[in-house]
Parts: C-alpha cells; sequence; structure tokens
C-alpha cells in the first residue's frame, strides 16, 4: 500500500540552482517537501523493503528542472530503521533532491551484508520505476543520471559497496561508515569487506563523516573499531575524497531519537549531539549540491564551512 502527503517548510522557489542561495545549507531549503511511503516486496528475491521517500513537492513550489532532481539513497545504520535518519532527509529534499530512506530486513542471526545491497539496488531502480510512471508522486521528478548514496556506520558501508558494484552511483556521502561483518565475518560472500579490497573500483566522489569516539570501546568492543572505520576508507579511496572528524562525537549521535537502547553500547560523545547532526547534514547537502548538482557555489560555501569549523577545534580534515 502506498501513502504519499505534502507539506510546506518554505513557499519559494524549489530546485537545485534556481534561488539556491535563499537559504544556505546550514538552513532548510526553498523547496516545499512531499514524502512518499510504501513497502516493496523484491520479485526476484522475495525480500521485504520499508520504503519512506522524502521530495521536493512541486505542486507547492516551482516547476523542477526538465532533467528532474538528482535521487539520493540514504542507508541506515545495523538494525536500525530509515525514519531515524530523516532529518537528513528533510534538509537534502528542500534543497531540490529526492531521498529514498529504506529500511532493509535484517537481524543479529540473518545478516547477509550482499543481499541487502541487492535490497539498495532494488530500491534504485524502485525509485526510477516510480519516476517512469505517470501516476505516482515521484513522476518526472528524478534525474536518473545523478543518484548519490549516504548512509551512516552499516549504511555508510552498504553505500560503497553498492558504489563499487552499481555505476550509476555517481557520489557517496557516509557518516561514520564501518567496514564490519556479522556473526561469521571471515565469509566474503555474506560479509564482503569493502576496504581496502573493493575501493579501488569506486572512482566517484566521496565525503567520509567520522566520530573521533567512535572506535573507543564502551562495553565489549567499540561501535566504529579502528581497524575497520571511516580512516581506512580513506585512506584506500581515489581521489577526490575529503574525511572530517568530528572532535568528541559518538558513533550514535548521527541517529535522531528513538534509537537509544540500540546504541546503548557505542561509546558516548561529548560534543552536542545537536551540532554533530545539524553540522553532519550540513556538510552532506552542500557535498552533493556541489558534485550532483554541479553548484559550485556550494562547494566553495563547503570548503569555507570546513575551514572554520577546523579553526574552531571542532573538527579535523583530510584530503585527497
Amino acid at each position: 500500500m502506498m501513502r504519499w502527503r505534502t507539506w510546506v517548510l518554505v513557499l519559494s522557489l524549489c530546485g537545485i540552482g534556481v534561488g539556491a542561495w535563499a537559504a544556505s545549507p546550514d538552513e532548510l531549503g526553498s523547496c516545499a517537501v512531499g514524502e512518499w511511503s510504501e513497502r516493496l516486496v523484491d520479485p526476484a528475491t522475495g525480500r521485504s523493503v520499508g520504503l519512506l521517500v522524502l521530495y521536493p513537492a512541486s505542486a507547492a513550489s516551482a516547476s523542477p528542472p526538465a532533467a528532474g532532481f538528482p535521487l539520493i539513497l540514504f542507508n541506515h545504520g545495523f538494525m536500525l530503521w530509515g525514519d531515524l535518519y530523516r532529518s537528513y532527509g528533510e534538509r537534502l529534499a528542500s534543497h531540490g533532491f529526492v531521498v529514498a530512506l529504506p529500511t532493509y530486513p535484517m537481524s543479529f542471526s540473518s545478516a547477509n551484508h550482499t543481499a541487502v545491497a541487492g535490497d539498495a539496488r532494488f530500491v534504485i531502480d524502485h525509485c526510477l520505476a516510480l519516476n517512469a510512471r505517470p501516476d505516482t508522486a515521484l513522476s518526472g521528478l528524478v534525474d536518473e543520471t545523478r543518484i548519490g548514496a549516504a548512509g551512516h556506520s552499516f549504511g555508510g558501508k552498504l553505500s560503497l559497496l553498492v558504489a563499487s558494484m552499481d555505476g550509476r552511483v555517481r557520489a557517496v556521502g557516509a557518516l561514520d561508515p564501518v567496514d564490519g561483518g556479522g556473526p561469521a565475518p571471515d565469509d566474503p560472500v555474506l560479509f564482503p569487506s569493502v576496504t581496502p579490497e573493493r575501493m579501488g573500483a569506486i572512482r566517484i566522489p566521496l565525503l567520509l563523516i567520522g566520530a573521533e569516539l567512535g572506535g573507543v570501546s564502551w562495553f565489549l568492543i567499540p561501535c566504529a573499531p579502528p581497524a575497520e572505520n571511516y580512516q581506512r576508507f580513506y585512506e584506500a579511496a581515489n581521489p577526490p575524497a575529503i574525511e572530517v572528524t568530528q572532535r568528541g562525537a559518538g558513533h550514535g549521535q548521527y541517529v535522531g531519537p528513538g534509537a537509544e537502547a540500540m546504541l546503548a553500547a557505542c561509546a558516548p560523545g561529548t560534543a552536542d549531539t545537536a551540532w554533530v547532526r545539524a553540522s553532519s547534514a550540513s556538510y552532506l547537502t552542500a557535498f552533493f549540491l556541489g558534485r550532483l548538482g554541479g553548484d559550485e557555489a556550494a562547494l566553495a560555501w563547503f570548503d569555507a564551512r570546513l575551514a572554520d569549523d577546523e579553526a574552531a577545534g571542532l573538527i579535523a580534515v583530510r584530503r585527497k
């Protein structure tokens, strides 16, 4: 069953490159935001995926660009769900992106990263199919040549894994990605390692945002072990790549309210949680505006923002 609704965030011109600086990446953009949700079943595998899509709602604003808006696949962390990352999706959609926030089938006993990568590619296929149909809220909204992927923790790894398999992904932004396995992490079929093994196949712009305290052990093991954290992805990445370490951030601080019990095993951050989420959303928005939207002003803003935050001691940055 499919549901959609539209609400107005800002009534103004909508679209990448159209009134783009009515609001900076630090704020909600000028697009009204609509919502689409449904339960999908992949006929090829029988696997069921929940899907939330946030999109620029042109009915409440100006017409979309002729080629459509870029699509961002936003992948959740292990055993979490898409709606926990709604704030990132709303920020991106308000700036002229269609954002798919799936909830994948997974459990501790049945984890299978390869199968979930297949689910992720199925979600991309489905969004493009909705785009091609005349009877959906996404009809004609998506530019299939401008697709990006983002995600947190396992979702960051998943975004990079999908990028190594699917040439449609043109840019990746990852929040504290972890290249971990599951119950049998040495199984390369169920739990393929991305770094360093697959990073050579990824030749697109990358933004890797990492929690300084993600590698700190809290109970048994850290949530983002140093041997498989964002720094390892950066070190194995092809340029262009940017690594942003958020000082004092903990691995669980990127997630919205509702998953506190699931993330209790992660070392708490000393940075302000609202700042961790808001600054990450700003970085991702500017990065995708520049890399998928072709907005050079957004990239200049991003460079200036990183320089200011680094000078303030909030972050550390590496580039290549």
